[in-house]
């Protein structure tokens, strides 16, 4: 039988979400302040994709770019979103693209999208062409 890459991962998130504790007391207690902790989990996480994003744009687009490049720059948005779509896809079956309301989605959606849209370009435009 053929190896399931997302029964793998959902082995791996199995094995991340085992609690070794033997006190229920302290367990039921660390769950309260862990769920009152993670109240912003969404927004922390969208916040710092936004943060590495806008920093990765800033040095591509640091120096000013030759007009022949639009062409290669609309392929790399359409690279990162595919690459984005699956990770959404890879999230989803791992069950973790849950969210309570429509703009914790929108939140979440856009600033992964953008921050694979600068990983994209950075790697392209960095790396590809500065060895040319």
């Amino acid at each position: 039988m053929p190896f399931d890459f997302f029964d793998g991962l959902g082995f791996l998130a199995d094995l991340l979400s085992v609690d070794l504790s033997f006190k229920s007391s302290l367990n039921t207690e660390k769950n309260s302040k862990y769920s009152e902790k993670s109240k912003y989990t969404t927004e922390i996480w969208s916040g710092s994709f936004l943060v590495m994003a806008s920093v990765f744009y800033f040095i591509v687009f640091k120096n000013p770019m030759p007009e022949e490049n639009t062409q290669t720059l609309l392929i790399c948005i359409l690279a990162s979103f595919l690459l984005s779509f699956i990770v959404f896809f890879c999230l989803y079956h791992l069950g973790l693209f849950y969210f309570k309301n429509l703009s914790k989605l929108l939140l979440f959606s856009i600033s992964l999208i953008l921050l694979n849209i600068s990983i994209v370009l950075i790697v392209y435009f960095k790396l590809i062409l500065s060895d040319n």
